[in-house]
């Protein structure tokens, strides 16, 4: 039996239901019972005075090793990483060995996820067959079987044909189709193509392989009348093109990772710290301001962790050697809040939306998650503004420890989550 828990005296941010002002949360059953001045007799009484009360963090790009890979990231582990982050639900993608692919696929996902207890696992599966860009996957079943989208992700093939195809299909079961906003035929490369990449002698990505296949989503999903999600936009003109796209009615939503907001591809030749090496690469300050200016006109509709382990000696190589990857579950939230709501680019509100309702949309969550609203899952992050976290190997929880942020000190901390009506302090 869950047990019935208080939060007490804290400040909630509840985007959803246009909540910004001093409240209690209480949580009974593993739902959100109520909001406001609340007295009860609860089981649990938290006192969260000087804390901000979010709903549970929901992110839609976080990639684990299982099944496959398990010695980087298995279900259950990074379900445990995501606590301490304050996300409650995470979208894992479909690039596993074997693929998530089939319904017995999306149930291991889910059954492990319940088995560990912690974040709510929930998966996006492959719109085509072993990601190979040809047979379509059983995309109707794999609905019925709790995927929340669809994406290739990184697929083996560049086939324009079974795209179009696969939104057809996945707008009839009324799910996104996540689409990764680089062109396979000029996305090879270890970092930003232009003058650092230059300097430093290393082969570059063109920020027009972001643009084209964008442009090129967008009109699929025009065709298809389907919604497609922009993944991990890095370039202004990419976020020229969603705009461009969102003005012409197509449905398209986007994302921007934290780490993509922080560091420019200057920090690579200066450092040449394999940490900095992910992909979409780092692109300029000019890059950064526009994606700022998409977050803040509303064009780019979510922020994610792009949480992805790398083992030591995949990283320990030479920078072009090295493979791509960084861990963000734990970073993502303050990093994030480091740049646009203290950096006065985005109101507290509308940074909130953009981890938790906005992203429990797209996934097709809504009404049982990114909102504390009665009814809804008893997930909550108690979040810190003021204080300070160090990024040190002893503090991340990730089996591997290949952050950008190693070193730096970060402001907002997480202090405690509740996820599946379980309350985990830090």
């Amino acid at each position: 039996m869950t047990e019935s828990i208080l939060i007490q005296g804290g400040h909630v941010v509840d985007p959803a239901n246009s909540l910004d002002q001093p409240a209690d949360v209480l949580l009974e059953g593993g739902k959100v019972a109520a909001v406001g001045k609340v007295k009860a007799d609860a089981d649990r009484v938290i006192n969260a005075r000087g804390l901000l009360v979010l709903p549970g963090l929901v992110d839609l790009r976080t990639h684990v090793g299982e099944p496959g890979r398990d010695s980087e990231e298995t279900i259950a582990h990074a379900a445990e990483v995501a606590v301490h982050g304050g996300f409650t639900t995470i979208a894992c993608m479909p690039d596993t060995d074997p693929a998530l692919d089939n319904v017995a696929a999306a149930l291991y996902v889910k059954r492990q996820s319940e088995r560990a207890g912690y974040a709510e696992v929930v998966p996006v599966c492959a719109l085509t067959r072993g990601r190979a860009g040809r047979e379509l996957s059983e995309i109707g079943q794999l609905v019925e079987a709790g995927a929340v989208a669809f994406s290739d992700e990184q697929r083996a093939e560049n086939s324009p044909a079974a795209i179009l195809r696969g939104m057809q299909y996945a707008s009839m079961f009324d799910r996104a189709v996540i689409e990764y906003a680089q062109d396979p035929e000029l996305a090879g490369g270890a970092m930003n193509a232009g003058k650092e990449c230059s300097l430093a002698g290393l082969p570059g990505i063109s920020p027009v392989a972001e643009e084209l296949a964008i442009s090129r989503a967008c009109m699929f999903a025009r065709e298809a009348g389907a919604h497609y999600h922009a993944a991990l936009l890095t370039t202004r003109n990419g976020m020229r093109a969603v705009k461009r796209a969102r003005k012409l009615k197509v449905r398209v939503t986007a994302e921007v990772a934290a780490h993509h907001l922080c560091f420019a591809d200057e920090v690579v030749r200066r450092r040449y710290d394999t940490n900095f090496k992910v992909f979409p690469p780092l692109r300029t300050h000019d890059d950064i301001k526009w994606l700022k200016r998409g977050l803040a006109e509303g064009f780019i509709d979510c922020i994610v962790s792009g949480h992805r382990a790398v083992p030591p000696q995949e990283k320990e190589l030479e920078f072009g050697n090295a493979t791509f990857g960084a861990v963000g579950l734990e970073t993502a939230l303050a990093a994030a809040w480091e740049q646009l709501v203290i950096g006065n680019v985005l109101s507290r509100a509308d940074f909130v939306a953009k981890l938790t309702i906005n992203p429990a949309r797209i996934l097709r969550l809504q009404g049982r998650k990114g909102a504390l609203a009665p009814g809804h899952d008893a997930d909550v992050c108690l979040f810190d503004p003021n204080a300070k976290i160090n990024v040190t190997p002893a503090s991340l929880h990730s089996r591997t420890k290949n952050s950008p942020f190693m070193g730096a000190t970060l402001t907002g901390r997480v202090v405690a989550t509740v996820a599946r009506g379980r309350v985990f302090e830090f």
